[in-house]
């Protein structure tokens, strides 16, 4: 069970063939089938122009659509995004490209009687009515070609709402199976959590540039839960090719002026000396980029302050970021070829890491820390090397799924402890023992978005429990037949 990929393809077997039999009617007659997405616009955006569906597509009427040029993110009043390139049934058109929650969202935000959006060549949308179709149209009544995104593409983990956590009907099948047939049930789960990162890499990749995909990954994983899609955002609207280019500070000003921490306000508080000389050189640099950088009120980044530690600001999650690039062809070199012990590799460059202003200071303004400062902690440096950096290597060396193995966990959080309770219920034991490796967390955490979240009967129609005797059945036999 340990080798790659074979392990992720039987948990997705398993996977398939449980919601294949498993959807059932509860006692009022109500199908229980998978949630729907509950992501923001912006999420979608993000995914969207980061490349996560790819190029190629077909139109709500069959047309054979291939984006060329995703173009540019509007960050003014009009169309999403500007100056696109797409081929509709073998003909190359030029111009803005509109996505949407809802296809009906077209004529609600009033975009049909607008000039601004004359030109568009296409409507993206991922939702729209049920019964009658709904057709885009154009200021002068011109047909606008509609693409309807897939719901569930490259699904990245449990939404940020979760419910109340309960123990489920899992316990007692799973408490009835021995510690090796758990194993291998995270074990296939996490391989196959994996597998699904390192696609999307591949995906992200072909349809911008690894470059940049490596570059937005590390970016998320930097956001963390809270300011993932945020971090995204800023990945996305400050390209690495182009911040190569600039030196330290100009790119400092456009990283932190693009992420909206830049503005006269920030001069009228009561920022120490030493923060006011940092600010005064970004600013310097930033007012002769912002009105071709800044994105209007309507557009902005929306960074989640709230229920962070003080390490973890977003502008300290901006620095860091900044510091990555300046160190970037040291970081590089890990993505493009296998290295033999690539968490130590990583580790070692994480620990060099280092901003003169960054290493002393929680944010912008605050006072200077009595302690030097990590920019990036041994939580962040995990998920970084097990959403990023092991994903990314593992589709060029499929060896180093067994170094993955030996990744150790990252504290426990919400998510965490809501799907261990839904799945051992109060042994604390098991918890403790199938939480001890990053793997194995990642796994449950698989296993919760697969079925827990995806049940709409509160655990009580859910198929997972009663098929995990099957799983058990197939993990002795095979035991007996090794």
């Amino acid at each position: 069970m340990h080798s790659y990929p074979e392990a992720a393809v039987t948990y997705a077997d398993f996977r398939s063939w449980i919601w294949s039999c498993g959807i059932t009617s509860d006692s009022r007659g109500l199908v229980c089938e998978p949630k729907a997405s509950s992501e923001s616009e912006m999420e979608i955006q993000a995914r969207w122009f980061g490349g996560e569906f790819g190029r190629s597509f077909t139109g709500t009427d069959g047309e054979k659509i291939e984006i060329v040029q995703f173009g540019h993110w509007n960050r003014a009043a009009g169309p999403d995004f500007t100056e696109c390139a797409v081929r509709i049934d073998g003909e190359l058109k030029s111009g803005p490209i509109e996505l949407d929650l809802d296809v009906r969202d077209w004529e609600s935000h009033g975009h049909g009687n607008n000039p601004a959006f004359e030109s568009t060549v296409l409507h993206v949308f991922t939702d729209g009515p049920s019964l009658n179709r709904f057709y885009t149209r154009s200021l002068a009544h011109r047909k606008i070609v509609q693409v309807q995104l897939p719901q569930y593409a490259w699904s990245q983990g449990p939404p940020d709402f979760l419910p109340e956590a309960f123990p489920g009907r899992c316990v007692a099948p799973l408490a009835s199976m021995n510690d090796d047939e758990v194993a291998s049930l995270l074990l296939s789960a996490s391989q196959y959590r994996l597998h699904q990162k390192t696609v999307r890499l591949e995906v992200m990749s072909d349809s911008t540039h690894p470059e940049q995909a490596l570059f937005q990954g590390l970016a998320e994983a930097l956001g963390f839960r809270s300011n993932k899609t945020a971090m995204a955002v800023l990945a996305q609207r400050c390209p690495i090719r182009e911040l190569r280019k600039m030196d330290s500070i100009e790119r400092e000003a456009r990283l932190f002026g693009a992420a909206g921490f830049l503005d006269r306000e920030i001069f009228e508080t009561k920022a120490q000396q030493e923060s006011r000389r940092y600010l005064r050189e970004l600013w310097d640099r930033w007012w002769k980029i912002r009105g071709t950088v800044e994105p209007s009120g309507k557009r902005a980044i929306p960074w989640s302050f709230s229920g962070n530690r003080p390490l973890n600001h977003p502008q300290r999650r901006v620095g860091a970021l900044a510091a990555l690039v300046e160190q970037w062809p040291s970081l590089r070199p890990l993505w493009e070829s296998p290295v033999n012990n690539l968490e130590k590799h990583v580790n070692n460059f994480v620990k060099n890491l280092a901003h003169p202003f960054w290493i002393h200071h929680y944010t912008l303004q605050a006072r200077p820390s009595d302690r030097p400062l990590r920019l990036i902690g041994q939580d962040r440096l995990r998920d970084m090397l097990g959403n990023v950096v092991f994903p990314g290597a593992i589709g060029r060396n499929e060896s180093i799924w067994d170094e993955f193995l030996t990744l150790r966990k990252v504290d426990s959080n919400q998510k965490l402890r809501r799907a261990s309770l839904r799945l051992f219920g109060p042994d604390r034991e098991r918890q403790k023992l199938f939480t001890s490796y990053y793997h194995q967390q990642q796994g449950l955490l698989q296993i919760y978005q697969d079925f827990c979240l995806e049940d709409l009967s509160e655990c009580s129609h859910c198929p997972f429990p009663e098929q995990l005797r099957q799983w058990q059945h197939n993990a002795s036999r095979s035991k007996s037949a090794g």
